[in-house]
């Protein structure tokens, strides 16, 4: 089994913290994209991936072996958030905080990369490691396969991961099938006819209509998605009006679909368009639909699923794996999984004598003790995969 010396891992926890410190918003990562480089380029066998972004980064081990290629993804962005959390290493800048773990993320992927250049003789094929910018606003991972990331490299299966403050350290959520949820974001204007608020029968009041679409919209999930799949829609702004005697011209919604089914999604999506069509003409209104964001449906597929629980029991134990476990969140690493088999972990961060706050909190907590379990769950993962 591969391990992580006491060596190593205390120089991964010393780079984590300085990350934890110096946290960078999406599209802003070059000191973090530096601090990776830096430690890539002292590894033996790794080749840094000439690859057109401005911070991330994508790096090759090279073994000369023709096996399946193993992609390792890890997300590099920070917060815009206040840190509360007293620790050592809080963040020295007021505004931003690692508040998801991307810090924890981006070392245990700097650590593998160590782990597996010291054990290549036992690879049979190459580790492409990608330390992505912007999953936070989750337009990284749509931005690398756009500028052609699986074209540059060759990649058979990816691994990607994310803590979990909720369990402790020492454990992991290993699952097949969903695990985080499909979304769809979009806004929806409803045009009408404005005028004084004291003739009613020469305006087209875009309100009126815009509130009967927000209840009318309550009815897809109470009775066209079957409730086996957690399918949720919100409404989550409305807004039209600025004068007490003034009907409007135009009222605007925004809202979000997420499912952990694909096909309740699009059916979803199907009849949202259509209730939205057929209210607006009852009210004589015309109306416009802007989808802002699609992302696709983290799904753990069984092939992937067998391997990748053998390995995590060599390490933790069998006691230490909960295998159920999913979240309406979204995550774009779900793009890489739309191109080739992948698989996505959670990893206990929690400690007993801190308190479990959720990721994106203030308050949010992510254990050191929680490097070595990943990072050697997901070493021993590539060795299996590629055997």
């Amino acid at each position: 089994m591969l391990k992580i010396s006491n060596e190593d891992l205390e120089e991964i926890i010393k780079i984590r913290h300085d990350i934890h410190m110096h946290p960078e918003v999406s599209e802003n990562e070059f000191r973090t994209t530096k601090i990776i480089r830096d430690f890539l380029e002292k590894i033996d066998g790794i080749e840094i991936i000439d690859f057109p972004i401005k911070t991330g980064l994508i790096a090759r081990l090279n073994t000369g072996k023709n096996g399946d290629v193993i992609g390792i993804r890890a997300d590099i962005d920070a917060l815009l958030q206040k840190e509360e959390t007293e620790i050592s290493y809080k963040s020295k800048n007021d505004k931003v905080m690692h508040a998801c773990g991307h810090d924890y993320h981006t070392s245990v992927v700097l650590a593998i990369a160590k782990v597996l250049s010291e054990n290549r003789e036992k690879l049979k094929g190459d580790v492409v490691f990608i330390f992505q910018k912007s999953e936070e606003i989750t337009t990284g991972a749509k931005e690398y396969l756009d500028k052609g990331l699986f074209e540059k490299v060759k990649i058979d299966k990816i691994l990607g991961l994310h803590n979990w403050p909720e369990i402790d350290y020492g454990k992991a959520i290993i699952k097949k099938g969903p695990l985080m949820s499909t979304k769809v974001n979009f806004k929806i204007e409803i045009i009408g006819k404005g005028q004084h608020g004291s003739m009613p029968h020469l305006n087209i009041d875009p309100i009126v209509c815009a509130s009967n679409i927000v209840m009318a919209l309550q009815t897809i999930i109470s009775r066209n998605t079957n409730p086996f799949d957690s399918t949720v829609l919100s409404v989550n702004s409305i807004n039209g009006g600025s004068e007490n005697n003034l009907v409007v011209d135009r009222t605007h919604l925004s809202a979000t679909i997420r499912s952990l089914s694909e096909k309740s999604l699009e059916k979803s999506i199907k009849r949202m368009e259509e209730i939205v069509k057929n209210v607006a003409e009852a009210y004589e209104c015309k109306y416009e639909i802007k989808y802002t964001e699609k992302i696709p449906l983290v799904y753990n597929p069984e092939e992937m699923y067998e391997k990748v629980l053998k390995s995590a029991e060599k390490i933790l134990g069998e006691e230490n794996i909960i295998k159920e476990g999913q979240t309406m969140a979204s995550e774009d690493f779900a793009f890489y999984m739309k191109k080739v088999p992948g698989f996505f972990y959670w990893f206990g961060s929690g400690e007993e004598n801190h308190k479990k706050e959720a990721l994106h909190s203030k308050n949010f907590y992510c254990s050191d003790k929680a490097i070595k379990p990943a990072v050697e769950v997901m070493a021993n993962a590539v060795l299996d995969l590629q055997n």
